[in-house]
């Protein structure tokens, strides 16, 4: 486990070169783009209507607590800055679905050899496509629950002391899963295999969404983060949980008969 950090790290490092190669190029194009458009969108919401929503939520702060306003004001800011930002990057990923898991698939091919399709005709994009617009759903679905849960947490007082901290690793845990799937869902394996697989390296998946976290607050290397990401997810897919025969659930049932 004190090895989880590392690796995500070195997937990164091992990312960058990639990224600059000629085979993927083309697939890095359409997430560049899409990743600059949230960005853009996020900038110009944040500027817009941050203030006037944190506003109106602090309104609701009983007189009695404010003598802690000052906390509250940035437990409702982190909130908001959260649900302004997931509120965008849905759609986006939806968006950028399948570019993105035609660059997973180029990326897996390109280290280990391992050939998904060899021309890409018309049934095989919109195959992708359907199977990447259902994922992203299942990612939706997963999300709004657990976030709301955590959005009301963050009113109760004393528990919403712990709000953001619990708001942050919930944050890493989806950036991991959002960007990790596109691999294992390459290789056909189902959504909650890949929650189970997951849960077996925490910290692996806490910095890994941690790392794109810190990288979304660099200007211009942000535009950058959303193919990056999914090539150093690919690269983590290949060394950690990649199965050669393919039977990811009995890798599973073997990880848990060993607890």
């Amino acid at each position: 486990m004190i090895t989880q950090p590392f690796k995500a790290a070195g997937a990164f490092l091992k990312a960058l070169p990639l990224i600059a190669s000629k085979e993927l190029r083309l697939f890095i194009l359409a997430p560049l783009l899409a990743n600059f458009l949230l960005i853009a969108l996020i900038y110009m919401v944040a500027f817009s209507y941050f203030q006037d929503i944190l506003n109106w939520a602090m309104g609701f702060l009983p007189d009695w607590l404010s003598f802690i306003s000052w906390l509250l004001d940035l437990i409702f800011g982190a909130v908001i800055a959260v649900l302004l930002f997931y509120s965008f990057s849905i759609g986006v990923n939806i968006l950028a679905a399948p570019f993105m898991a035609f660059l997973a698939e180029k990326v897996e091919e390109k280290t280990t050899g391992k050939v998904f399709d060899e021309r890409l005709t018309a049934s095989v994009i919109l195959a992708v496509i359907g199977r990447s617009l259902q994922r992203e759903m299942q990612k939706v679905l997963y999300f709004v629950p657990r976030f709301l849960l955590l959005l009301v947490l963050s009113f109760i007082p004393l528990v919403n002391v712990i709000a953001p901290v619990l708001l942050l690793l919930f944050s890493a845990w989806m950036l991991a899963l959002q960007y990790m799937d596109y691999a294992f869902d390459n290789n056909k394996v189902s959504f909650y295999e890949m929650r189970m697989a997951l849960r077996t390296q925490p910290l692996l998946c806490w910095t890994f969404g941690g790392i794109v976290m810190v990288s979304l607050t660099i200007p211009l290397f942000n535009l950058f983060v959303m193919p990056i990401a999914v090539v150093a997810a690919t690269l983590l897919w290949v060394s950690i949980f990649r199965v050669e025969n393919g039977d990811f659930s009995a890798l599973l049932n073997s990880h848990n008969g060993m607890k």
